[in-house]
């Protein structure tokens, strides 16, 4: 199975990546599992105007990201909180491509934050939203709160106490994202 992880910070000194890193080191371990990490730092999409097949503009990044996200078998969406809510690179990454690049397909929601909360209200948001594309949103989801405190630049897991978190989340992601997988 495939699991595309959507790194959706474009913002210098960004933390979220981190957690993107550490959250590829940890499926790494898992059998069967295979990831592709997407920075939408470097994905070069254009603010979006107009849905994939209407757009002028950088359409060989458009095309290589489409084939990218379908290819995938399940996501994670990892986003810092910004104003009580996700990255607008990430709504903007989404509203390029039809529904069906996401329908069925199990989301996990990952969130961080500098603060305690972890992005509570930023995950919140976006369950709503992922209903709104026809994925499903993974029940669990991985707040990270000190996000700075708990990974290093590399990905490499800084927080033993944190370990129980993360593991937890992958092991409910993974089973709903091969649940669904298997249905088709």
């Amino acid at each position: 199975m495939k699991i595309a992880i959507i790194s959706a910070s474009t913002r210098t000194g960004r933390q979220s990546h981190k957690v993107a890193l550490g959250l590829e080191l940890a499926l790494a371990k898992f059998e069967n599992i295979y990831t592709e990490l997407i920075d939408l730092k470097t994905a070069n999409l254009p603010l979006f105007e107009e849905t994939m097949e209407k757009a002028s503009t950088n359409q060989n990044d458009i095309k290589k990201l489409h084939a990218q996200l379908n290819a995938a078998d399940a996501f994670l969406f990892v986003t810092p909180e910004y104003n009580g809510s996700y990255s607008s690179a990430l709504q903007n990454m989404v509203d390029h491509y039809p529904k069906s690049t996401f329908a069925k397909k199990a989301v996990g929601i990952v969130t961080v934050t500098s603060g305690a909360l972890g992005g509570m209200r930023a995950a919140l948001h976006l369950q709503q939203f992922i209903l709104a594309f026809w994925a499903i949103p993974s029940p669990q989801m991985l707040l990270v709160p000190s996000v700075q405190n708990k990974f290093d630049e590399i990905g490499n897991l800084l927080d033993e106490n944190f370990t129980k978190n993360v593991s937890s989340f992958l092991n409910e992601f993974i089973w709903l994202a091969k649940a669904l997988n298997n249905a088709k």
